[in-house]
């Protein structure tokens, strides 16, 4: 009976941690705004009028009218309003929080396989439409009640200077053996979650630690 429970417990929060959050715009902030950027030279550039493009995590900045998407190339983080970002791969995710020299991220994009579904069930129109619009009419839309984005977000942990995806195979490799004994006790904990911040968090500071507090 108890096993039953402990299921129904566990079926019970990974349903409601994977309840969609919606967006009616395509950009992280409502307005753009000033940003810092720091190269990877370590040189800081500050940029006028920026946001976030929830399509692919990247940055958009303001040329005169035109919105551009920038190049991550040499970029290391970049800073809006009390948010910071560091670019992991090919996108930036934001600080959830830190323990230590360790820290928590999250890269928030549009899903766009739900998103796909839901407007080819509305309008019938054809996924290389539906590229178009998630790419420019929700940019210009000043509509922004008209347009339903599901989000999703991922998560990823910074151990020891590196950047792993949250991920039970990833996070297991990067963390020493000392590590691993309190590792599986947090991770099955009932109601433990991979998209769950709180479990994050709980996790990284047992892998930072090293106890469970």
């Amino acid at each position: 009976m108890r096993s039953i429970i402990t299921f129904i417990l566990s079926v019970l929060v990974s349903v409601g941690a994977n309840a969609q959050t919606i967006s009616h715009r395509i950009t992280a902030f409502k307005d753009y705004q000033l940003a810092v950027v720091e190269l990877t030279n370590g040189k800081p550039l500050k940029v006028g009028a920026a946001n976030i493009f929830l399509k692919n995590s990247k940055l958009l900045y303001k040329s005169g009218s035109k919105v551009l998407e920038a190049k991550l190339a040499n970029v290391k983080s970049v800073t809006i309003g009390d948010r910071y970002y560091v670019k992991i791969d090919t996108i930036l995710a934001y600080r959830v929080d830190t323990v230590g020299k360790n820290g928590l991220y999250c890269a928030t994009t549009i899903d766009m396989e739900n998103y796909r579904l839901d407007m080819a069930n509305k309008r019938h129109i054809t996924n290389f439409e539906i590229g178009d619009h998630v790419n420019m009419t929700a940019l210009e839309s000043t509509k922004e009640e008209a347009n339903e984005f599901p989000l999703q977000n991922n998560y990823y942990i910074e151990y020891n200077g590196k950047f792993v995806k949250a991920h039970e195979l990833y996070v297991l490799r990067a963390i020493p053996k000392s590590k691993r004994k309190d590792f599986w006790a947090t991770v099955r904990e009932v109601g433990f979650s991979w998209i769950h911040e709180d479990s994050l968090m709980k996790l990284l500071k047992v892998i930072s630690e090293g106890s469970l507090k």
